[in-house]
């Protein structure tokens, strides 16, 4: 990926070059974090670093839903649940 050159034009610009820039960060940080996690965790199975590395942005998106003002720790669970699965059918 190429790197922006200069400054970014405005706040806009420069918020969206901070939250990339956190989330990758965070993202290499969590990946870390989760495959020692699995080796201090009786019993669990090893996660590799890429299985580490696609799980780490879907878990801090879910700290972020947990983090909202109208968030909280069964809402991240509830983003977690629904992650991925098919749509209800409607009535």
């Amino acid at each position: 990926m190429d790197q922006p050159t200069g400054r970014p034009a405005d706040t806009r610009e420069f918020m969206a070059m901070w939250n990339a820039v956190t989330a990758e960060h965070l993202t290499h940080k969590l990946t870390g974090a989760l495959q020692e996690l699995a080796h201090r965790v009786p019993n669990a199975p090893a996660l590799a670093p890429a299985e580490a590395e696609a799980m780490a942005p879907l878990l801090i998106h879910a700290f972020q839903v947990a983090a909202a003002k109208e968030g909280g720790v069964h809402a991240a669970v509830q983003f977690l649940v629904e992650y991925g699965a098919p749509p209800a059918p409607e009535p």
